[in-house]
C-alpha cells in the first residue's frame, strides 16, 4: 500500500544551507521549479534555488521586473540564455530551461555545490599533486567548450569557479559575450576584477578567447601557492603590476609552470589556446584508454576519467537536496531521513576522508530516530549504516572528516544543515575541528572582541613613554563587532578596525568599502586616501576561524577542563593570531583557548601573545546573519555614514578630464557603475537631461530613468560662469513621482550614493 506523505507546515520547514528566505514579493514558483529561498541578489535581479518534481535542485536568475519592462534589459537577459544553451563543456553549469518572454523572465541551470576556488585554498590551503592537475585540466577543458561555442566569458576568476565534488565548475555568464564583440557595441563590457583581467582588456580590445586564458593562468598559481600572482593592492598598483607582466608563481609545480607563464603573457599572441592546455593536461589518448577498434577517448571522456581518478578530498559545503525538498513540503521529514531523494549529489566515489579510503556516495540511509538520521563519519571516509548519504557524504572530504572517529553528526531535518550532535569522545582535535566548521557551515555569527595590550607588552611602553602602566592599557583597549553574513558572502566589522570609529565592510569577491560619520556637504564627495594596508582578504570570516583551524592543525592542542554551560568544554592550544589594528595587518604567535557549548558550537574564544590580548565572545553562530550598507540610513538598517573608501571600477574621459569612478553602494557592480560612467555626456536613448541646463550651474543627467547623475560648474574665480569648467558628483537612485501641474514630469531622488566620480589630477 503506497502512503502520500504528509506535506510540513511552511512555519516549520528547515532553511537549507546556502539559501536564505524568500522575500515579501518573491515568487514561490518559476515555469516547472518550486522556489526554496534565496542564493543571492544584485542590483539586476535575484538567484533563487529551485527544485523540480524530481527533486533536483537548480539555481534559478530572473530579472527585476522594472528592468523587465525594458527592452534593453530583456535583450541582454536573452544573450544570456543564448551563450548558457551553448555552454555544454564537462566544466561549465548547463542550461535547463528558460522563459525570456515572462512578466519576469527567468532561466535555470546548474545549482554547483561546493566552495569558490578563493574560499576552498583560503580554508583548506592550496591543491597538489593530480588534484592540482586535475583543476587546471578542468577549467582549461571548461573555456575550450565555451570558446568552440564562440563565447568569451569575460570575468573567469576565484569567485566564479565552484570547487563541486565532482570536480571544478566555471560559472557566472552574466557579462559572456559572443567573441570579437567591441567594447564601442557592448553594453556589457566592463575592465572586469583588477588582478584578474589581461592587460589588453585595459586599452579597449575585443572580447577574445585569450584573455580569459590569461584569467586561467592566474587561477592555477592561485590554486597551486595559495597567493593570488599579482599580490594586493589598489586596482591602479594591480593594473601596472598586470601590464608590465609582474606576477608571483613561485610555487607552482615544474610540470605546470611553463603553461601558467605562457597563459600570464602580456601579448596575448603568445598565450596556449585553452585547447592546447587541455590536450598538454589531459592524458594522452594510450593512457586514457582505448576501445578494442582502436578508437581514441574524446577529451570529455579523458577528463572525467582524471577527475573520478584524483579529484579527492572536495565536499559539497553542506548542500543536500533533501533539506531542498523537506523546505517546500515535497516528502515527510521521515521520508527525508530516509535519503527518499538520495544523497548531495556527490556521486560515488567523489569524495575522500580526512583519514584514508574513498566516500561511499551512498545515495540512501537508514533512519535513526523520528528527529532526523544520525550516523558516524569514520575515519576511513566512509559512512556507517545509520548515517545518511546526503548528509555524511557531504562531509567525506572536508575539513569536518576530521572530527572522524569522534563526532555523531545528524542530518537535522528541524536544523537547515548538519550540526554536531553529541561527542563520542573527547578528541580536542576532533572537538575544535567541528567548531570551527559550525562557524563556516552555518547562515553567519557575531562576535564581540576586546583586544588590548598584554600587561608584560604594556609595561614596557610605559618604561618608554614614562606613562602609566594602567594608562598604556587603556589606550589600546578596543572594542570590535564583527558580522558574516554568509548568504550575503559579506564581512562587516565595527570599532577601530581601519580607524576609530570606523566601520568597514568586505566581500571575498574582493570589494573593500570604509565608512565614518558624514562629513558634511563641502566634504562629502572628497574620498579618503587609502592609509591602512589591509585588504578585503585580510577581513573576510578567517579573522574569526582561521585561530580555530590553527588550533586544531597545531599537533599540540588539549583539553582544559568544562565551560561553554552545561555539558561543554574547554580547550587549547598555539596558534598564529591574525588582528586588524587600525588598518594594519598584525600577525603573532599567540596562545588560544576555545569554549565550545554542549552540541559542540563555540561561545568563547581568546588568545595572548607577547603583545595582545584578545577575548572574543559569539554572541550568534549558525543561525542566519544579515548585515546592512551602513550609507543606508537608518530606516534600511544603516547608519547614514559617509563612504570613505569604496571600490575603484576604472576612469571615464568627460568635460574634458579624467574621472575615476567609484562604486559606494553594495548593490552597485562595477560593471554597472562603468557603463553608467560611459553613458554620461552622450546622445544615448537611455540618457535624459529633465533638469537643468547650462546656465544654472547645475544638470542632471538620468539614466535608464531609474538613476540621476549629476554635474556642476566650479565657478572658477576670474571665469564667467558660463566658462567655468564642469566637474561630476555622484549618482543616486532616481524615480519618477507623477506630473506638476504644468505637465512636467517630476522625479525623486534617493539619499545614497550609488555611484561616486573622482577627479583624477
Amino acid at each position: 500500500m503506497s502512503v502520500t506523505p504528509s506535506p510540513i507546515p511552511s512555519s516549520a520547514r528547515p532553511l537549507p544551507t546556502g539559501l536564505e528566505p524568500l522575500e515579501k514579493g518573491d515568487p514561490d514558483r518559476l515555469g516547472p521549479y518550486r522556489l526554496v529561498g534565496r542564493i543571492g541578489a544584485g542590483g539586476m535581479g535575484a538567484v533563487y534555488g529551485g527544485i523540480d518534481g524530481g527533486g533536483r535542485c537548480v539555481a534559478v536568475k530572473t530579472v527585476h521586473a522594472r528592468f523587465a519592462r525594458k527592452r534593453a534589459y530583456r535583450e541582454a537577459f536573452a544573450r544570456e540564455v543564448d551563450m548558457l544553451s551553448r555552454a555544454r563543456g564537462v566544466s561549465t553549469a548547463h542550461l535547463h530551461a528558460a522563459d525570456v518572454t515572462a512578466r519576469v523572465p527567468w532561466l535555470a541551470f546548474d545549482y554547483v555545490p561546493g566552495r569558490d576556488l578563493r574560499s576552498h585554498v583560503r580554508e583548506f590551503g592550496p591543491l597538489e599533486g593530480e588534484a592540482l592537475r586535475a583543476f587546471a585540466a578542468g577549467t582549461a577543458e571548461g573555456l575550450a567548450a565555451l570558446h568552440a561555442a564562440g563565447i568569451a566569458h569575460r570575468d573567469v576568476k576565484p569567485g566564479n569557479v565552484i570547487l563541486s565534488p565532482d570536480g571544478p565548475k566555471i560559472v557566472d555568464f552574466g557579462i559572456a559575450t559572443t567573441i570579437g564583440a567591441r567594447r564601442a557595441t557592448d553594453r556589457g563590457a566592463s575592465y572586469g576584477t583588477p588582478g584578474w583581467v589581461a592587460p589588453e582588456r585595459y586599452t579597449g580590445a575585443a572580447a577574445d578567447p585569450a584573455a580569459d586564458v590569461f584569467a586561467w593562468g592566474a587561477l592555477v598559481a592561485l590554486a597551486a601557492t595559495g597567493r593570488d600572482p599579482f599580490g594586493r593592492g589598489t586596482p591602479e598598483e594591480l593594473r601596472e603590476r598586470v601590464s608590465a607582466g609582474h606576477h608571483d608563481v613561485e610555487g607552482v609545480p615544474e610540470g605546470l609552470r611553463p603553461l601558467v607563464e605562457g597563459a600570464l603573457s602580456t601579448d596575448p599572441d603568445r598565450r596556449p589556446s585553452a585547447v592546447d592546455l587541455m590536450r598538454a593536461l589531459l592524458p594522452p589518448p594510450t593512457e586514457a584508454g582505448v576501445d578494442g577498434r582502436g578508437r581514441v577517448v574524446p577529451a570529455a571522456e579523458a577528463l572525467r576519467a582524471l577527475l573520478r581518478d584524483y579529484w579527492r578530498g572536495v565536499d559539497a559545503a553542506g548542500h543536500d537536496p533533501a533539506r531542498w525538498a523537506a523546505a517546500v513540503g515535497m516528502v515527510s521529514a521521515a521520508g527525508i531521513a530516509g535519503g527518499l531523494l538520495g544523497g548531495a549529489g556527490t556521486g560515488a566515489g567523489t569524495g575522500v576522508g580526512a583519514g584514508a579510503g574513498t566516500a561511499t556516495g551512498s545515495t540512501g540511509g537508514t533512519a535513526a530516530g523520528s528527529g532526523g538520521a544520525v550516523g558516524l563519519a569514520t575515519g576511513t571516509g566512509t559512512t556507517t549504516a545509520g548515517a545518511t548519504g546526503g548528509t555524511l557524504s557531504t562531509l567525506v572530504g572536508s575539513k569536518a572528516a576530521v572530527a572522524g572517529a569522534g563526532v555523531l553528526v545528524t542530518a537535522g531535518v528541524a536544523t537547515g544543515g548538519y550540526v554536531v550532535y553529541d561527542q563520542v569522545s573527547t578528541a580536542p582535535v576532533e572537538a575544535v575541528t567541528a567548531a570551527a566548521t559550525t562557524l563556516e557551515e552555518g547562515g553567519g555569527f557575531v562576535v564581540e572582541v576586546e583586544r588590548r595590550f598584554t600587561d608584560a607588552h604594556a609595561e614596557e611602553v610605559a618604561a618608554r613613554t614614562g606613562r602609566s602602566v594602567e594608562a598604556v592599557l587603556e589606550e589600546s583597549r578596543a572594542a570590535v563587532e564583527y558580522r558574516y553574513a554568509a548568504g550575503q558572502d559579506t564581512f562587516l566589522a565595527r570599532g577601530e578596525v581601519m580607524g576609530q570609529g570606523s566601520v568597514a565592510a568586505a566581500g571575498s569577491d574582493g570589494r573593500l568599502y570604509v565608512y565614518g560619520p558624514a562629513l558634511g556637504e563641502s566634504q562629502a564627495s572628497q574620498p579618503v586616501t587609502p592609509a591602512w594596508e589591509a585588504t578585503a582578504e585580510d577581513l573576510g570570516p578567517h579573522l574569526v576561524t582561521g585561530p580555530l583551524r590553527e588550533m586544531a592543525g597545531s599537533g599540540d592542542l588539549e583539553e582544559a577542563g568544562s565551560g561553554g554551560g552545561a555539558g561543554g568544554r574547554v580547550y587549547t592550544g598555539p596558534l598564529t593570531a591574525r588582528l586588524v589594528v587600525d588598518g594594519a595587518v598584525v600577525d603573532e604567535a599567540a596562545r588560544g583557548l576555545v569554549e565550545v557549548d554542549a552540541e559542540g558550537a563555540p561561545v568563547r574564544m581568546e588568545y595572548t601573545g607577547e603583545r595582545w590580548r584578545v577575548e572574543a565572545d559569539l554572541t550568534e553562530a549558525g543561525g542566519s546573519v544579515e548585515v546592512a550598507d551602513p550609507q543606508q540610513g537608518p530606516e534600511l538598517g544603516g547608519e547614514g555614514w559617509e563612504v570613505f573608501h569604496a571600490p575603484a571600477c576604472g576612469e571615464v574621459e568627460l568635460y574634458e578630464r579624467t574621472w575615476q569612478v567609484r562604486a559606494d553602494a553594495w548593490e552597485m557592480t562595477c560593471d554597472r557603475a562603468m557603463e553608467v560612467a560611459g553613458l554620461l555626456g552622450t546622445e544615448s536613448e537611455r540618457v535624459e537631461t529633465p533638469l537643468g541646463y547650462a546656465g544654472t550651474g547645475a544638470i542632471t543627467y538620468l539614466v535608464d530613468r531609474e538613476m540621476a547623475c549629476t554635474g556642476v560648474r566650479d565657478f572658477v574665480p576670474g571665469l564667467s560662469g558660463a566658462s567655468s569648467p564642469w566637474s561630476l558628483v555622484h549618482c543616486t537612485p532616481a524615480a519618477s513621482a507623477g506630473e506638476t501641474d504644468l505637465g512636467w514630469e517630476e522625479f525623486e531622488f534617493g539619499p545614497s550614493t550609488l555611484i561616486r566620480f573622482v577627479r583624477v589630477e
